[in-house]
C-alpha cells in the first residue's frame, strides 16, 4: 500500500522540479525587460478603460441641458437677433440678453472663459460675443448655420 506521506512528498518534489525553473525563467524575462512593451500596452489599455468608465459615469450624472440643445437654441436666437431690427428696443434687448445667457451657459459647459457676465456694453460686448462664437466653433459647437467653405 502507498503511504500518503510519500504521495505528498512526491507531489512537492515534482512541483519544485517543475515550478522553480519556470519561475526562474519568468523572473529573468521580467528583469531583462522582455515584457516591457506588452506590460506598457496592457497598462495603457487599463488606463483608457478606466477613463472611459469615468466618462460614462459623468455622462450618466450630467445635469442641465445637453450641449446639443444649447447649440440649437444658440443658432435659433442668433437668427432672431440678426433679423429683429424692425422690433422694439425692449424686444431687441431681450433677445440679446437671452442670447448672451445661452452663450454664457455654453461657455460654462465647455469651461471657456468669458467676460459677458461683467459690465461690458456696446462694442466691447459685441466683440466678446463674436470671440465666444469663434471659441465655441473651435470647440466643436456649431453656432452658425454655415458649412465649411461657405462664405460669411
Amino acid at each position: 500500500m502507498v503511504d500518503m506521506y510519500q504521495v505528498v512528498l512526491g507531489g512537492i518534489a515534482v512541483s519544485i522540479m517543475v515550478l522553480v525553473p519556470i519561475l526562474c525563467v519568468l523572473g529573468y524575462d521580467l528583469i531583462a525587460g522582455r515584457w516591457d512593451a506588452s506590460l506598457g500596452a496592457w497598462r495603457e489599455r487599463r488606463q483608457e478603460a478606466a477613463e472611459h468608465r469615468r466618462s460614462l459615469r459623468a455622462l450618466r450624472q450630467q445635469g442641465g441641458l445637453p450641449i446639443e440643445r444649447v447649440a440649437a437654441d444658440l443658432r435659433r436666437l442668433r437668427a432672431v437677433v440678426g433679423a429683429d431690427e424692425h422690433r422694439s428696443a425692449a424686444h431687441q434687448m431681450g433677445n440679446r440678453l437671452a442670447y448672451d445667457r445661452l452663450l454664457m451657459e455654453a461657455c460654462a459647459m465647455l469651461e471657456i472663459t468669458h467676460e459677458l457676465g461683467e459690465n461690458t456694453t456696446g462694442m466691447e460686448r459685441d466683440i466678446e460675443r463674436v470671440r465666444l462664437e469663434a471659441e465655441l466653433e473651435r470647440a466643436g459647437v456649431m453656432v452658425t448655420n454655415r458649412r465649411f467653405g461657405q462664405a460669411a
